[in-house]
């Protein structure tokens, strides 16, 4: 009967740790799963290397670049900065020429040959060389009106074809800002603008991109950027001759101005293009003809331009070779190049130079003069050198 007793009690006893046991197993939460990294690799975690030093606090643009999302992640202790080799900067060669008029005996002369090619056969070679080749056109180029007989006028225009001569020599760019661009042959000047608007748009068609001439301010003032083996070249084109004859404003076509009074337009415009290239040039067409030295107001103005951030100052206008300067804070500044494709009587005025600018990167590294000799009026060619005064 005891027995009995105790084996009920045993098994009473059993049954209840059964029951214990069952109910702890059902409210026991289960182990987590495991949480998908966002690193594609797992990093290592090495007991045996020391833990690196704190970071200093982050700034306010870490924070925020730590807080954005990644797909992976490099681990602290096997990231490397890669070493950096010092890149040699690319070498970039420009060329710019003295003035070019398409019209009078230029243009005689390429329409009996048929061949618009002629006046720049002896010169394209080196000109086609260069990275950018940049040209300074006193004249328009449009078929509204016929070119005049050789060289009877001071109304200078060429045939629409006359692009072709400056397509086969090779330029990238042509300040159309000049005391020319207005240009109607028999219709006089001005005529609305419009050959102002078809040499634009050859020299488009062509490939070339004219810069400083517009049917308005904006787009008269509006800089070509071109680049070059990453380095980016900006160019201004403006005029200070022939003042409100030719100077663009809102109700006529013309030239970005230059004079005393716009001036602080000019160097706005340098300093708004200044960050979006690395070398920035600007091409005025100024000064006085069938003179050899700058005026005061060519001086005054060139400093101001390099001062307001103008790496290169290229000029023309005078018809004469005139000095190259430097200016603080480095600015390099050729006054004048004379005349490259033109047909003026005096011997002087039949003689320019090709500026050659080299630059190692943005830097300009060397420039040098290489001087030309027109010949019949038309033909540029290379010689040893330039006449003495």
């Amino acid at each position: 009967m005891v027995r009995a007793r105790r084996g009920s009690l045993v098994f009473f006893l059993t049954l209840l740790m059964l029951g214990v046991a069952a109910c702890a197993s059902a409210i026991m939460p289960a182990a987590p799963a495991p949480t998908p990294s966002l690193a594609a690799t797992p990093s290592p975690q090495p007991s045996e290397t020391p833990k690196p030093p704190a970071p200093p606090t982050p700034s306010a643009a870490s924070v925020a670049l730590a807080t954005t999302p990644v797909l992976s992640v490099i681990p602290i202790e096997t990231a490397t900065e890669a070493p950096t080799a010092t890149a040699t900067p690319p070498t970039i060669t420009l060329l710019f020429t003295g003035d070019i008029n398409p019209g009078r005996c230029p243009a005689q002369k390429a329409l009996a040959a048929k061949d618009f090619s002629l006046p720049y056969q002896l010169v394209a070679e080196k000109l086609r060389s260069a990275d950018i080749t940049i040209g300074s056109l006193d004249g328009t180029i449009s078929d509204l009106a016929t070119p005049a007989p050789c060289p009877l006028t001071m109304n200078l225009i060429g045939p629409a074809r006359s692009v072709e001569g400056l397509q086969f020599a090779g330029f990238d760019v042509i300040t159309t800002a000049t005391n020319h661009a207005l240009d109607c042959g028999s219709l006089g000047w001005r005529c609305k603008g419009q050959t102002l608007d078809e040499t634009r748009r050859n020299l488009l068609g062509a490939g070339i991109q004219p810069v400083g001439t517009g049917d308005t301010p904006a787009q008269a003032r509006a800089p070509v950027i071109l680049e070059r083996q990453g380095v980016r070249f900006a160019f201004l084109g403006v005029n200070a001759v022939s003042g409100e004859n030719t100077w663009v404003n809102e109700k006529q076509p013309g030239t970005a101005p230059l004079s005393t009074q716009s001036l602080p337009d000019v160097t706005a415009d340098i300093a708004r293009v200044r960050p979006l290239a690395d070398v920035v040039i600007v091409l005025p067409h100024w000064g006085v003809e069938y003179t050899s030295q700058p005026t005061a107001d060519q001086r005054a103005w060139a400093a101001a331009l390099v001062a307001a951030g103008a790496d290169l100052v290229i000029g023309n206008h005078p018809h004469l070779v005139q000095p190259v300067e430097t200016f603080a804070p480095g600015g390099t500044v050729a006054f004048a190049l004379g005349n490259f494709v033109f047909d003026q009587g005096p011997k002087e005025t039949r003689f320019g130079a090709v500026f050659e600018a080299t630059f190692r990167g943005r830097t300009l590294a060397k420039w040098q003069l290489l001087p030309v000799r027109i010949y019949d009026l038309y033909q540029p060619r290379w010689v040893a050198a330039l006449p003495g005064p």
